[in-house]
């Protein structure tokens, strides 16, 4: 392995292991909010909550890396240390500014939501959301849109901090939403009039308490923490430039976000998707996103020097890597859904039914599906922003969003909100093939007879693993009636354990060099 892949692992390494502490206690705050809030104020929070995170989503983390670590990376590396903080302070303030019109703008549209769930009505055959639904997510949704705000000062600083390759503070800083959430279910919600409204305060003070430690981090590492007002600095338009078709580039996957979230509020079945795609984000944010998040600065700097041979290496790196990491959690997940679901989720005496578990399982076969065609994504489109090429995803993905737009409307009605799912899984996969073969036709072929091994080790590791996770839950659930007391953790814990067992194993008799790199990286972090 050469010195740049691992050093691409090792970054990837540490802002993984934050960010697994941010997603699990993401997944406690999920379970607590199933387990206490009532369906009705749910639905409306996770709909409600759709819209700032669609804002962060579009101009958070993605966007803002992909049009400033470049541009940063450069300026750094070819006229120092100050004049890098000086454009960055400068882009600071300009996107400050951006966020506070973009928060206003969502404020004033949130009267528009009932004119767009009217619009599909001949495409669902549902009736409007009832006053009690409608109403208060009308009321919900302008006190939720400042979190955009405040998290998006917070999502700058990860720019300056992934240039400094400081990954830690930027992984772990989203669990403080997390945890401000549960205790807001847990300490506030009988002290609302709705305990949707506790769930509010708790995203204020989450949001704030975010930004507020990565902005301290950014002072420590980058050498400042407040934006200047330079406005009309070159590197404020050059940024600019690259964020504008970046965020059109984001905004088609949020849009599909959007569409499917006034579709899924329109059934009633906010939940059932949202806790799917909970399950499918663990491991994607984990591995997918820790990878492509990894790659973007060593494929900037390369991409300065015109090193297109380190670029496609590093790609192809990236590529086997998230492979060989959420394939894994794919057969897993398709296997086990239901009875993750029943035992995350439906607990005896919560408001999270076992009928609504069933149906959150439902979803999750079709979004499982695509967890590698959304981990490559991620990865492919840093191969295009990281030479400044930013036309191409944004083609792609606009492509993309049509074709899961019009999937959307042929399967909702025979298929309901599984079709949904359905049509994400599909649009992603069409986006992950028209990028390959663009970075392939940009960089040179990808698929190297090493890169096609790997890929065949990773797929028999894992139809190995899966077969054994399938026999041991067949096994279990066997064993003992479903109402014997720790039969629901057995069913899961079993099964996972057989499969953490069978997939090194698997990858260890085929001569995986991921597993391999896996453990040189290792036995390096115990010698320190």
């Amino acid at each position: 392995m050469s010195k740049p892949g691992r050093s691409l692992t090792r970054f990837m390494a540490v802002f993984a292991g934050g960010t697994l502490i941010s997603r699990l206690l993401g997944l406690a705050r999920d379970i607590v909010i199933a387990d206490t809030i009532p369906f009705v104020s749910r639905e409306v929070f996770l709909f409600a909550f759709r819209f700032p995170n669609m804002l962060r989503d579009m101009l958070g983390e993605g966007a803002v890396n992909a049009a400033y670590v470049p541009l940063f990376s450069r300026t750094r590396e070819t006229e120092g240390d100050d004049a890098f903080r000086r454009v960055a302070r400068a882009c600071f303030g300009a996107t400050l500014l951006l966020f506070a019109l973009l928060t206003l703008a969502g404020v004033l549209l949130v009267p528009f939501i009932p004119a767009a769930l009217r619009l599909l009505q001949p495409f669902t055959g549902t009736a409007m959301p009832g006053d009690d639904h409608l109403g208060l997510a009308l009321a919900v949704t302008p006190w939720l849109m400042p979190y955009f705000f405040l998290i998006g000062a917070g999502v700058f600083a990860m720019g300056p901090l992934f240039v400094m390759q400081r990954y830690s503070t930027a992984s772990w800083s989203p669990a403080l939403l997390n945890v401000a959430l549960i205790a807001a279910c847990l300490l506030a919600s009988d002290y609302f009039p709705d305990p949707v409204w506790a769930l509010v305060a708790g995203v204020w003070l989450g949001g704030i308490a975010q930004a507020a430690v990565l902005l301290v981090a950014m002072k420590r590492h980058a050498g400042f923490g407040l934006p200047s007002l330079e406005l009309r600095h070159p590197g404020v338009r050059k940024a600019m430039l690259l964020l504008v078709p970046i965020v059109l580039g984001q905004a088609t996957g949020e849009v599909n976000k959007v569409v499917d979230a006034f579709f899924a509020f329109k059934l009633e079945a906010v939940s059932y998707l949202y806790y799917a795609n909970r399950l499918v984000q663990l491991p994607l944010s984990v591995f997918g996103l820790a990878v492509a998040v990894a790659i973007l600065p060593s494929i900037s700097a390369a991409g300065a020097r015109e090193d297109y041979g380190e670029i496609r290496a590093t790609l192809a790196h990236g590529f086997r890597q998230s492979a060989f990491l959420v394939m894994p959690a794919l057969a897993g997940l398709l296997i086990l859904r239901e009875p993750i679901m029943q035992l995350l989720f439906a607990h005896e005496g919560g408001a999270f039914s076992p009928e609504e578990a069933r149906h959150a399982a439902n979803a999750l076969f079709y979004l499982a599906w695509g967890l590698l065609f959304f981990s490559w994504v991620k990865v492919g489109v840093q191969g295009f922003y990281a030479v400044h090429n930013t036309a191409t995803p944004v083609i792609v993905a606009s492509l993309s969003m049509g074709l899961n737009i019009a999937l959307n409307l042929a399967l909702v009605g025979p298929m309901g909100y599984q079709g949904l799912a359905l049509a994400t899984t599909i649009s992603y996969a069409a986006n992950a093939t028209g990028l390959y073969l663009l970075l392939c036709r940009r960089y040179g072929n990808l698929l190297t007879p090493d890169f096609a091994r790997g890929l065949i080790k990773i797929l028999l590791a894992s139809t190995a693993m899966g077969c054994a996770v399938f026999l041991t839950h067949n096994a279990t659930a066997n064993a003992w009636p479903a109402t014997a007391h720790g039969a629901e953790l057995a069913r899961v814990l079993i099964p996972v354990l057989a499969g953490l067992l069978t997939y090194p194993a698997a990858c260890r008799l085929l001569r995986s060099e991921d597993l391999a790199l896996i453990g040189r990286l290792t036995r390096r972090a115990r010698k320190r």
